[in-house]
């Protein structure tokens, strides 16, 4: 009786081209500029408009409550209609909200309009994501997605700085955000890019993050209230040293260059040593950066002002990224699943609820008592990583992952959406039931 041959082929996964991921960057750039020039009209616009702070503040958990919900949502959304659907609906949403506010005078109208925004970003975000995970292979995702995250930072800081361009007004700031969002639409809707598989549901286990990774746990939690307060607030607060739009469109894009400034070189340096100790020097250099602008106050000229704003928004922004880093250092493969939509979650929930009490507390103290908050929040998480030294050992360097750049500003999905990585967990959690 003859043997019967059996030949194992494995599939080997080819990465799209460059051009072809390219019109998904390309759109998510101009979502992006739109996006800036709309975080830098709407705080000089109220401020134009006799409005208190507290109420520019109120923006930011309205926006950051949406992106929540939108996180908890979207996913079931591209089990139920695929890829391209859903990017046309949370592009839909994006400018119905810059339309609302367009066609309304009232800031309680564009509450609503940011939590409609701050679902459709997050949406935007996950399914972007998703799709260059799936179109890339472990040979140069990190590249892909290190460049969308460089681009869209630098276009979100463009958006901003336009704002000194233009009459705020005018109609033309919001107009010209709805053409940008429109045109995103067309890169998305012609492209040739197979769309993913839907993810599965979204497995969250706050105790199990804390249990392998607690450091981990609370920079995302932390980073979430800092860098929304943070981009939130530094132009309301140049608004009542009475600086002028074109002057806060600087503000706001240097900032944005201010992560990348701190953020490229101490990422680099936390695959070399204990990334515990690049968090306590950022958390350190925000608490100092925290107790100078206290001091100085409203004494800084207005190159000192940038500098310091850039610096601290750098170092907050460092904690998202070396955090999240930290904790994949600490998780087997099986464990990326969870570990990225509930890290994914934790920072969602830190930037809603941080704003949230910033917002109140600004209709009774002024506008400087974010500085003590983040100041605190600093101080705070600085500490407890210093005792987290002491308390368990660090990981050991030939079992750390490579540092991936990310921003606080946009939602991070890490390997929830990374087809080969779900694939892996999968597998590790069917042998860890059968051993």
């Amino acid at each position: 009786m003859e043997e019967e041959t059996i030949i194992e082929t494995t599939e080997v996964r080819v990465s799209a081209t460059p051009v072809a991921m390219s019109g998904i960057i390309i759109s998510t750039m101009m979502m992006a500029a739109a996006s800036g020039l709309a975080f830098a009209y709407i705080p000089v616009t109220l401020s134009s408009k006799g409005f208190e702070p507290w109420v520019a503040s109120a923006m930011f958990p309205a926006l950051s409550f949406g992106g929540l919900f939108g996180c908890l949502v979207v996913g079931y959304l591209l089990r139920l209609s695929g890829h391209a659907r859903v990017f046309m609906v949370v592009y839909a949403l994006i400018i119905w909200s810059f339309l609302i506010i367009l066609l309304f005078d009232s800031p309680y109208v564009w509450i609503f309009a940011r939590v409609i925004y701050g679902f459709g970003t997050n949406g935007v975000f996950i399914v972007v994501q998703s799709w260059l995970h799936n179109s890339c292979t472990d040979d140069n995702r990190g590249r892909v997605i290190t460049t969308f995250y460089v681009l869209y930072v630098v276009s979100m800081g463009l958006g901003s700085y336009s704002i000194g361009f233009m009459d705020i007004e005018s109609n033309v700031p919001m107009a010209l955000c709805i053409g940008l969002v429109t045109l995103a639409i067309f890169p998305v809707g012609l492209t040739r890019l197979p769309q993913p598989e839907p993810p599965e549901g979204f497995n969250i286990q706050v105790r199990k993050l804390w249990k392998l990774s607690p450091v981990g746990l609370m920079g995302m939690m932390c980073v979430g209230g800092l860098t929304i307060t943070l981009q939130g607030l530094a132009p309301v607060y140049a608004g009542t040293l009475d600086y002028t739009a074109s002057d806060i469109g600087l503000l706001m894009l240097m900032m944005q260059l201010g992560l990348l400034v701190v953020q490229l070189p101490m990422g680099a340096a936390s695959d070399r040593v204990d990334r515990r100790h690049i968090l306590l020097t950022v958390a350190v250099m925000s608490s100092v950066l925290g107790v100078v602008a206290i001091l100085t106050e409203s004494n800084l000229n207005f190159f000192w002002l940038i500098l310091m704003f850039a610096l601290w928004s750098g170092s907050i922004e460092t904690f998202y990224s070396v955090s999240s880093a930290l904790a994949n250092d600490r998780a087997d493969p099986k464990h990326y699943v969870f570990l990225s939509s509930t890290l994914m979650i934790v920072w969602s929930v830190g930037a809603f609820v941080i704003p949230l009490i910033s917002t109140i507390l600004l209709q009774f103290l002024p506008v400087k008592m974010f500085m003590w908050i983040l100041l605190l929040l600093s101080a705070s998480f600085a500490i407890f990583v210093v005792i987290r030294i002491f308390v368990r050992a660090a990981v050991p360097q030939n079992e750390m992952e490579n540092f991936q750049y990310a921003t606080a500003q946009v939602v991070n999905t890490g390997e929830y959406y990374n087809p080969e990585m779900v694939a892996e967990a999968n597998a590790g959690a069917t042998e860890g039931l059968t051993t």
